[in-house]
């Protein structure tokens, strides 16, 4: 707890069954604040009995659909000067708490942004950030996306949140010209790698999104908010239709553009997708996600050398991707220039050595180039980080027939369909094998 009572921080939380993190949560800043509220909107599980473990305060209140009305119940019931808010499938790292305590004691603002992190449990997304492993809250999941939100403040009646969803209190400090500081300081939160809440806050958030829209048919946001929420959802039909709406009143929004290409690729409408990433790129040269998209529309079209201009042009503009590299590599190889596809899947494995399939692709090249070692070692590393398992052992398997070594390559091909049970490569493979036929190398993923 803060020895100074000017700097009084109450933790503020919003809950509904989450007895499966939230100890881990309070635990985490259970010595940074002076008291818990926590607002329970209905939980039926053993949240409440976990937080009154912790002596937090609890107070119930049926849920209104209305994330920031429940926010600010919760700050209203706190004693603090300081108010911080966090979910329960959120921690701070212990070694952060002092630096928390530093900032509010040296630094004159009203609120704090954080880092938030977001961790995912997949590496081919564009906007990640590598993880580089600094803190052990982070440790097994490949990367986050980063975002800055306040997260600290001063109890103060002009300090309130607002949105029924994505609710934040920056629009109210910023009506009353508060001042505010970037701490730096990562919260961790891992909503996205929880799959029973990401599809329980996915229904929340879209009922609440339509809604918001309804009422606000002026704020852009709305309708970036509910796209983003439909194309999560698998809904790309619905989404375009709200950014279409969105567009004609804003039409000049970047965000809305960019999510319009994405809509327009998932409905398989590829040209019209690539006329949206364009208008993106054309006002934000190092656009990531429009760059690496756009290369993937041209690379399913065999356009390779459009693909290695393009992604050498967003290099040139500072883009150090690994999904980046990692489509260059497939470019040059596809476009038969097998050491320049080296070079950038050994750039790939530099920023992010355990990215997935990267192995495979180069032990396809070793193999055409007759270095089988080298074919050897990069399967074996593939297996190492359990990376495209199923890619990985078919080689193997073909290498072992090369090598008419038919008891390791039955093997290999068996353990493929341990995996996948339908694999055709495998079942060809084994068949041939079984009945003393010919078999077939693949020399391509």
């Amino acid at each position: 707890m803060p020895a100074n009572e000017n700097t009084r921080i109450s933790l503020c939380m919003i809950v509904k069954d989450e007895d499966d993190f939230i100890a881990r949560c309070l635990e985490s800043v259970k010595d940074l604040v002076a008291e818990m509220v926590i607002v329970d909107t209905g939980s039926k599980d053993r949240t409440i009995d976990i937080a009154k473990a912790f002596g937090a305060n609890i107070y119930q209140h049926p849920w209104q659909e209305d994330y920031s009305k429940h926010r600010n119940q919760s700050i209203s019931y706190a004693t603090g000067n300081w108010i911080l808010v966090m979910d329960a499938d959120e921690v701070i790292a212990k070694r952060d708490r002092h630096r928390i305590k530093q900032v509010l004691d040296t630094v004159r603002a009203d609120g704090f942004f954080f880092t938030l992190r977001n961790y995912e449990s997949t590496s081919n997304l564009a906007n990640l950030t590598l993880n580089p492993g600094d803190y052990e809250e982070g440790e097994g999941f490949p990367g986050f996306i980063e975002s800055d939100l306040i997260r600290l403040f001063k109890k103060d009646p002009l300090i309130y949140f607002t949105g029924q969803v994505h609710e934040t209190v920056t629009q109210s400090i910023a009506q009353s010209k508060k001042a505010t500081f970037n701490t730096g300081i990562p919260i961790h939160h891992y909503g996205k790698v929880r799959k029973d809440r990401v599809k329980r806050k996915q229904d929340s958030y879209l009922a609440l999104g339509l809604k918001r829209l309804d009422e606000n048919p002026r704020d852009p946001m709305a309708y970036k908010g509910l796209s983003d929420q439909l194309l999560e959802l698998g809904l790309p039909q619905e989404a375009l239709d709200v950014i279409n709406r969105g567009l004609a009143v804003f039409p000049n929004m970047l965000d809305l553009h960019f999510n319009r290409g994405l809509a327009l690729d998932r409905l398989d409408r590829p040209n019209e997708a690539e006329q949206e990433y364009l208008w993106v790129l054309a006002r934000q040269s190092g656009h990531l996600g429009a760059c690496h998209n756009l290369g993937q529309i041209f690379f399913r079209k065999n356009q390779f050398e459009r693909v290695i201009r393009l992604l050498n042009m967003g290099i040139e503009k500072g883009l150090r991707h690994p999904a980046v590299f990692f489509l260059l590599g497939r470019a040059f190889d596809a476009a038969g220039d097998g050491r320049k596809a080296l070079e950038n899947f050994k750039r790939v494995l530099e920023l992010q050595s355990n990215h997935p399939d990267v192995n495979c692709h180069m032990a396809v090249i070793f193999l055409n180039n007759h270095q089988y070692n080298e074919a050897l070692k990069a399967l074996e590393r593939e297996i190492e980080i359990d990376g495209n398992l199923v890619a990985a052992y078919n080689l193997l398997g073909e290498m072992s027939l090369y090598w008419k070594d038919m008891e390791s390559a039955g093997n290999f091909f068996l353990k493929v369909l341990t995996i996948e049970p339908d694999n055709p490569t495998a079942k060809n493979h084994l068949e041939c094998i079984g009945s003393d036929g010919p078999v077939k190398s693949h020399n391509s993923l």
